[in-house]
């Protein structure tokens, strides 16, 4: 059986608090790009929201599900063998994280996640 790949690559990290930046690396063989799209593949924006949560979750104490999502963006297409800057902040008072992938002064996709106290 094959391995699935289906994770960024960490290549820096600090966190403080209630926030964290995290370096990515986009590799070019993630499972998500066959298809999505033939001969010009991006990174979809569900995957990006999943990455958020997943990467914010063990770090930030938050929960791996969210209930809505609000503001979302996606400005600029991630393709594979990017590399972006991931910035998570979790504001616990109104049970939200929000996520921006950014490179520079570049903007990929940036949203707040309502995150989903149950999970």
């Amino acid at each position: 059986m094959n391995a699935r790949r289906t994770d960024p690559t960490i290549v820096g990290e600090q966190c403080d608090g209630d926030g964290c930046t995290l370096q990515l690396a986009v590799p070019a063989d993630l499972d998500y790009f066959p298809g999505h799209f033939p001969g010009a593949p991006v990174l979809p924006g569900v995957v990006q929201v999943a990455w958020a949560l997943q990467l914010a979750a063990p770090r930030l104490g938050t929960s791996p599900r969210c209930r809505e999502m609000e503001a979302l963006k996606f400005q600029r297409l991630l393709q594979p063998g990017d590399r972006v800057t991931l910035t998570l902040r979790h504001d616990r008072a109104r049970g939200k994280l929000h996520f921006a992938y950014r490179e520079g002064d570049i903007a990929y996709s940036s949203g707040r996640l309502v995150l989903d106290p149950r999970a």
